[in-house]
């Protein structure tokens, strides 16, 4: 099984970078694979909801796993590099085609792709089927083979404001080797901060894609007429979580408050500046600027130094979870040429990730009511999820309604 599963992968490799340039002559028969988001919001999703049932399952003792590492390890690693990279993935493949006009991944370059980020899924479920450095292995190349993916098309039009992502996609990489290397090594505390610095790359992610698309959104949808960005604003927003990314890799919790207190600062400021009020009626315009103002609000918790968990939740299930449950349920709609009117039981879903927040908040405050807290937040998550997943599997399984290609 050791030798197998290299030689796979490298024929994988070998595959995506002879495909690379060739073009589609025909359109798949399965539209799953004709656009990035397709695979990666319907997977992601999937996964996101049998890895919470499994983390839930294994902490209240209904069920008993041995993963690799341990099922704390796996919970918090395949949460962030295994659900929310993949809906980070499958949103840039598909954008980056938008911003650039070059044709985006599809067909057999992108099912390599998927598989090359399931088969980690998969294989660290259980530590006896293969071993980590094997899983380690394919799962590394999961974010250096998307940026080369993207940094392709960015490239050929010289499009360097949307380069920015690249290397934040090998950063992760990085970070996840960390865990990786902390995991063989025994080493608690370098995953800790790999994860760490992983979920705040991520919140980087989601402030660069917010910042352009939720004050956008919102003018289009609403009456509100949007102000130009304030140009220093938007460069001290990511400096400041440049500072806070470093701070916690060097493990310094005196400058890792000071930081957070001072990005949640800022990113509450620009967040204001979006027209939130005006969103009350559109599902699918509150969703996106509630779910952003849980990462300062995560910020400014951790900031306080009393609860760290409290504040990493309220980034981790109501910035970046509810962030990309409210993007999945739109761009799904307007990648497939339906109009941005969801079903009305999807509102439900977005008010049932804001409920999972707020529990998971508490359950990190209230240590009294952790246990009914935390039960509820998992619950409400995977409620929302599975709303999701009902109502968008024929969306994204079927052609666009428009006849268009993607």
């Amino acid at each position: 099984m050791h030798l197998i599963i290299p030689d796979i992968f490298t024929r994988l490799l070998e595959s995506v970078m002879l495909n690379i340039d060739e073009p589609t002559q025909t359109q798949p028969k399965l539209s799953l694979f004709k656009l990035g988001f397709r695979p990666f919001f319907l997977l992601g999703a999937m996964f996101s909801l049998m890895a919470i049932t499994i983390w839930g399952g294994f902490f209240f003792g209904h069920i008993q796993f041995s993963p690799h590492g341990d099922p704390i390890w796996w919970h918090g690693h395949e949460m962030v590099f295994g659900f929310v990279i993949a809906i980070i993935a499958g949103f840039l493949l598909t954008a980056v085609q938008n911003w650039t006009g070059q044709p985006g991944v599809k067909g057999k370059s992108l099912m390599i792709l998927v598989l090359v980020w399931m088969l980690p899924r998969v294989l660290l479920l259980n530590k006896e089927w293969v071993s980590l450095e094997v899983v380690m292995a394919i799962d590394l190349a999961f974010a250096p083979l998307t940026a080369l993916l993207m940094a392709r098309s960015v490239l050929k039009v010289k499009q360097w404001r949307n380069f920015a992502f690249v290397p934040i996609l090998l950063m992760l990489m990085l970070v996840n080797a960390m865990s990786y290397y902390g995991l063989l090594t025994n080493d608690p505390a370098l995953t800790k901060t790999a994860l760490h610095s992983a979920i705040l790359l991520m919140v980087t992610v989601v402030a660069l894609i917010g910042g352009r698309v939720i004050p956008f959104f919102t003018e289009r949808a609403t009456q509100w007429q949007r102000s130009p960005n304030i140009v220093w604003l938007e460069i001290i927003t990511f400096i400041s979580l440049i500072f806070l990314i470093l701070a916690v890799l060097f493990q310094q919790p005196l400058v890792i408050q000071i930081s957070a207190g001072i990005a949640g600062i800022i990113l509450l400021i620009r967040w204001s500046r979006w027209g939130g009020r005006h969103t009350a009626g559109v599902p699918l315009l509150w969703s996106l600027h509630v779910s952003y103002f849980f990462i300062p609000l995560g910020l400014l918790l951790i900031a306080t130094g009393e609860n760290f968990s409290a504040g990493l939740h309220g980034i981790t299930l109501g910035g970046l979870g509810g962030m990309i449950l409210a993007m999945m349920a739109r761009v799904s709609l307007g990648h497939t040429g339906r109009n941005l009117t969801p079903p009305k039981i999807v509102t439900i879903a977005f008010a049932l990730i804001v409920l999972a927040t707020v529990f998971r908040i508490l359950a990190g405050l209230m240590m009294s009511y952790y246990l009914p807290l935390l039960e509820a937040a998992i619950v409400c998550w995977m409620l929302s999820f599975a709303i999701f997943i009902y109502h968008y599997t024929p969306i994204l399984l079927r052609a666009r309604v428009d006849g268009k290609p993607g």
